[in-house]
């Protein structure tokens, strides 16, 4: 079963009602389910990047490889860290921000894969904000505070020499969200992720300000989080979990309409916006599911979280055991890639 919380249309209120109707019921049915081997995933504040896991779900490679998995869609990356930490669901598909946030307060994730291991952000500003200074006294949106558009956000303000506090950061949700609030001014600027960017800028006269994707600092937009507890007790199906979704790369890098199929399918998008998407995220960036993030990113994650808690300053990758390679080396030292090669 798939559960899509993506409608743009519908208030947020609505958004959060259905969302713990859900929660509700994976709480009430969980000990059936692990009882019945399932296996939970969950996407968070996803983009095109997620495609893997569409195909492995969507193609049944996850039961090639023994997993009988749920696929749990969510539009924010702090709200289905959530049901990580809660343990509702067993994998994290989102930004390595929230593990390192959540290894702060005590708990114990790490990644085990990559996806996306630098910021695709655009600040979109609407057509009269001229220069930086024009930005000062404004507001401008994110999708959730503790995401990684905040935290890209004060990347792109600190890029254009703007204090963060001289402008109001609100939540808006996801990137339709946030272009819904440009459009109508309730926004002067917003970050914004492709293909949405170019739609803003092309369809609605927006202008682009900071392409933090081109200055190409690295940073672990996207990667695989588990809790330690179950490298420990089912390393075996953490090890199946990453094949097939590396089977599931391979599978929307060989066929490019099924990928747009699935990419309309989950962002609601047309066909050019899908095309600009799959181009941006996979044919430049697809093969980064095979490292895990960039230890640079990482430090610089832990460096931004830190201007807002105290508990990150003089942390590492290492001392909060945010980074697993066992499984990808493991998987790499098997021959499994060169066979789905060829």
């Amino acid at each position: 079963m798939a559960w899509e919380l993506l409608n743009p249309n519908r208030p947020n209120m609505k958004k959060i009602s259905v969302l713990t109707m859900i929660l509700a019921f994976l709480c009430v049915t969980q000990g059936r389910l692990w009882a019945q081997g399932k296996f939970r995933v969950v996407s968070g504040g996803f983009n095109v990047s997620h495609s893997p896991v569409w195909a492995a779900y969507h193609q049944d490679i996850f039961k090639k490889y023994g997993l009988d998995v749920d696929y749990l869609a969510i539009e924010s990356g702090s709200t289905a860290m959530q049901t990580l930490l809660a343990g509702e669901v067993q994998v994290l598909y989102s930004t390595g921000a929230l593990a390192i946030a959540a290894n702060l307060q005590g708990a114990d994730l790490t990644i085990i894969a990559g996806g996306v291991n630098f910021l695709p952000y655009k600040l979109i500003v609407r057509p009269e904000i001229k220069t930086a200074e024009d930005l000062k006294g404004k507001t401008v949106a994110i999708s959730r505070f503790g995401s990684s558009s905040e935290l890209g956000m004060q990347m792109a303000l600190e890029k254009l020499g703007v204090n963060p506090r001289h402008v109001t950061i609100i939540q808006a949700g996801g990137n339709t969200n946030r272009i819904a609030a440009l459009s109508g001014r309730a926004v002067a600027g917003a970050l914004v992720s492709e293909p949405h960017a170019t739609l803003a800028v092309k369809n609605l006269g927006m202008h682009s300000f900071v392409d933090l994707g081109e200055i190409g600092t690295a940073f672990p937009l996207n990667c695989f989080i588990v809790k330690r507890t179950l490298l420990s007790a089912s390393r075996d199906k953490a090890l199946n979990f990453v094949k097939a979704v590396i089977e599931g790369l391979y599978s929307v890098m060989r066929n490019k309409p099924y990928a747009l199929q699935l990419i309309k399918k989950y962002m609601r998008l047309d066909d050019e916006m899908a095309g600009i998407g799959y181009d941006y995220y996979l044919t430049r960036h697809g093969y980064e599911l095979l490292d895990l993030p960039d230890k640079r990113g990482l430090v610089l994650a832990i460096s931004l979280i830190a201007q807002q808690n105290s508990k990150a300053k003089g942390q590492t990758p290492e001392s909060l055991r945010v980074l697993e390679p066992s499984i990808l080396e493991e998987i790499k030292k098997s021959g499994f890639v060169e066979k789905l090669t060829k």
